[in-house]
């Protein structure tokens, strides 16, 4: 079947509530045989409305075309008061309050301060139905765009059930994402043992962005096992559409740095940047109150700040061998983690047994490094030690949420 792949999705166009906002759920698609749960969110952020657009351009086709699914396939906007006055957010960010804590004091009732406490609340309710139900991990696909431009990439937190889905897409793989930054529902999916990744497809209003978010959408349903590669006759074709755009690029890279905005800081990035950017240390990428801001070490500069709310100015990252991503494997799979607290200043936390403290004057030899390889992401800093989370390997349903919201699931998954 030929497709006219230069047609954009269209606009996102809803049938506004009595609040004159858009729908919650885009719509949802159910195979006829079994299989998993793919749930797409777009416009987490509200002026991003390439993602919602492109979901219905995936479910409009799925009803169309009647593609034989396995399992399911739902879409859901993220922050809808947002998404309707064209805003990032309106009180905070919605992408930064993903946390246990956070669910159950909005789920409580217990905060109500600002529009993105109802979205959030919202939208778990929303994924309860879909999470308790669960016996294998949900895939989620979070849809992004940035106020710059330059090629598509994913985020993803480093479990090797999130690797199948994030390397089925042919463009950078981003990782460290969730340790640069606190509260991403990606993150926060991760660790309930779901699928999660995040896919940055452009700029926010080139209509190309849509495009490559639809093709991801395609990539992963098949990546996921939803869609046999021949029910999609146009696959080759979704996949060079990525491709062609991150052509050239690194196939893994790792944040190596953040600057953080506050909104006294009166941020301006400089003019010019587009992601991928290769920068030197000492570069002058933007100003603030302050002065200049030049870059702390040579990379990758990722999301460059064009726009005036965010609390993230800029990323840089470097590429990661692809090699290391393959030992990686290995070594989880033969469990090397169990050997971590042997380590001269390595320690278990007392309050988390998934948790290791790290002496760096001690332990100097590659610790970073050595604790990403085996599935640890660094949380913070402790007394001039520091800490360590073991992104967690098994499933755990639904377990962080409040009892009182359905039926919870349990069991075990071995990575990979």
């Amino acid at each position: 079947m030929d497709l006219d792949l230069a047609s954009p999705p269209q606009p996102l166009r809803f049938a506004a509530d009595e609040g004159g906002l858009p729908p919650r759920e885009l719509g949802r698609y159910d195979g006829a045989a079994p299989g998993p749960t793919l749930v797409a969110v777009g416009a987490l952020h509200g002026n991003e409305p390439a993602g919602p657009a492109a979901i219905r351009a995936v479910l409009a086709r799925l009803e169309r075309e009647r593609l034989p699914l396995a399992g399911r396939f739902l879409g859901f906007v993220g922050n809808r008061r947002a998404l309707a006055a064209g805003m990032r957010y309106l009180g905070r960010d919605l992408n930064r309050h993903w946390s246990q804590e956070s669910l159950r004091a909005v789920l409580a009732g217990g905060r109500s301060a600002s529009p993105e406490d109802r979205e959030l609340a919202e939208l778990a309710d929303a994924f309860v139905p879909w999470l308790a139900a669960a016996s294998a991990p949900v895939v989620f696909v979070d849809l992004h765009s940035t106020s710059a431009a330059g090629a598509p990439f994913v985020c993803m937190a480093d479990v090797l059930r999130n690797r199948p889905i994030a390397f089925a897409l042919p463009v950078p793989v981003l990782l460290g994402i969730e340790e640069a930054i606190d509260g991403s529902m990606m993150g926060y999916l991760a660790e309930l043992g779901h699928v999660a990744i995040a896919v940055e497809g452009g700029q926010h209003d080139d209509p190309e962005t849509a495009r490559r978010l639809e093709a991801a959408l395609w990539l992963a349903l098949v990546g996921a096992g939803s869609l046999a590669p021949e029910a999609l006759p146009d696959l080759a074709e979704q996949a060079e559409r990525l491709a062609r755009a991150a052509a050239g690029l690194p196939e893994v890279l790792e944040v190596r740095h953040r600057h953080p905005v506050h909104p006294a800081d009166d941020f301006r990035m400089r003019p010019g940047f587009a992601n991928f950017a290769p920068v030197a240390r000492g570069a002058p990428l933007a100003d603030d109150a302050r002065g200049e801001i030049r870059a702390p070490e040579s990379g990758r500069l990722l999301m460059p700040l064009y726009q005036r709310q965010g609390e993230d100015g800029f990323f840089l990252a470097r590429p990661v061998a692809p090699f290391w991503l393959r030992l990686s494997a290995r070594l989880r799979r033969w469990r090397a983690e169990r050997w971590l607290a042997a380590l001269p200043g390595v320690a278990r936390d007392p309050g988390d047994p998934d948790r290791l403290i790290v002496d760096p004057r001690i332990a100097r030899f590659q610790a970073v490094n050595l604790f990403h390889l085996l599935g640890y992401r660094r949380v913070r800093d402790r007394g001039g030690r520091l800490l360590f989370s073991r992104r967690r390997p098994g499933f755990r349903g639904l377990e962080p949420l409040p009892p009182e919201l359905g039926p919870r699931t349990s069991g075990e998954s071995d990575e990979g």
